[in-house]
């Protein structure tokens, strides 16, 4: 009996003991395991960003065109004949009436004496008759073919003194010889109508615009434009606005005209960009336009609510210079994430640095 008894207390311990080491096992086990699914949460990351906020924006409308001069004519020989000289060169600068070729005058000066003798002839023959048919010796017949060839007298005579006028070609106002033709040459035979050269007025320049009927509706005569051409800006402002479209294209002509402040570095037939500002705006809600992003076909920004980056559409406006306008979708004091968006997706957590218009933070 006490045999058994010591068995049966020391099955107990035994047992009692396996049950203590199996609690403290698992309770070990449970713990490792436990730490062994613990994920750390992920830090924010660094963003700047930036309230929104009430500015002033200023819209414009930009377009471009060909810069032509103030005056631009074609010189073409009025007369033909043999090329005596050529009194200028291209790039030369000339004053009105300055003499750019001459052609050989001898035939012309020979057709104008010969249309004055006989226009004094016909002037002749035109007194006696009116003196016949106010005598009542002629009839008003004769008078009337009289006069006619005295009338045609007198314009064959103006068109002979053209002509001799005419050997001499001259620069119709202050301005540069922009070309000549290659075949001008002293010796050269010139014929009537043909292309001798261009001259060019730049000392003020014009550009033909051609836009939309949404865009020539918002602009006024003598609104401010910048002109930007050949690495120079300068301005201009609109001169003249078409009332009709162009039947072709259905754009309307807006004429930029502008003082040329740098003479001879600025060509005609340059190409330019133009912006035409409009009526500023005062009281727009501005962002930085760099937190703008475009996802398929709308604009979206990244919100900041409770550290997080919240995608948020938003509908825009005038861009101006680093600042574009929100028409809606955010409020004055929305915060917004101006930089680090290859790092952020929707949700992320975030640590603001909020950029003031001077560049500090606040």
């Amino acid at each position: 009996m006490k045999i058994r008894r010591i068995v049966i207390i020391a099955v107990i311990i035994v047992a009692a003991t396996a049950a203590i080491v199996y609690i403290r096992g698992k309770k070990s086990y449970d713990d490792n395991s436990a730490a062994s699914l613990y994920i750390p949460e992920k830090p924010g990351i660094a963003v700047e960003a930036y309230r929104a906020s009430y500015g002033t924006v200023i819209p414009f409308v930009e377009a471009s065109g060909l810069i032509t001069g103030k005056n631009e004519a074609v010189l073409v020989s009025e007369t033909r004949g043999v090329i005596k000289k050529v009194s200028a060169d291209i790039g030369s600068f000339l004053k009105k009436g300055d003499a750019v070729l001459s052609v050989d005058s001898s035939v012309a000066e020979l057709s104008m004496v010969q249309a004055e003798q006989q226009l004094k002839s016909i002037q002749i023959d035109y007194n006696s008759v009116k003196r016949a048919y106010e005598g009542g010796s002629a009839s008003e017949a004769e008078l009337v073919r009289s006069r006619g060839q005295r009338s045609g007298a007198e314009a064959a005579y103006e068109d002979a003194v053209r002509r001799f006028e005419n050997t001499v070609i001259k620069a119709p106002f202050d301005g540069y010889l922009a070309d000549i033709e290659s075949g001008i040459g002293t010796g050269n035979y010139i014929s009537e109508g043909v292309r001798i050269g261009q001259v060019v007025d730049i000392s003020e320049v014009k550009i033909n615009l051609f836009l939309g009927d949404d865009e020539v509706q918002r602009i006024r005569k003598g609104t401010r434009a910048v002109i930007k051409t050949a690495s120079k800006v300068f301005e201009g402002r609109v001169d003249a606005i078409a009332l009709s479209s162009d039947r072709n294209t259905g754009s309307f002509r807006v004429v930029i005209t502008a003082a040329n402040p740098y003479g001879e570095e600025i060509r005609s037939g340059f190409a330019a960009d133009v912006s035409i500002d409009l009526a500023e705006n005062s009281n727009a809600i501005v962002i930085p336009a760099s937190a703008v992003i475009e996802i398929g076909t709308g604009t979206w920004v990244y919100l900041i609510e409770s550290n997080k980056a919240i995608l948020k559409k938003v509908v825009t406006g005038t861009i101006s210079g680093n600042r574009i306008e929100i028409i809606s979708g955010l409020a004055e004091g929305s915060p917004v994430i101006t930089t680090g968006f290859k790092s952020l997706s929707d949700g992320a957590l975030v640590i603001p640095n909020f950029e003031n218009d001077d560049g500090g933070t606040e």
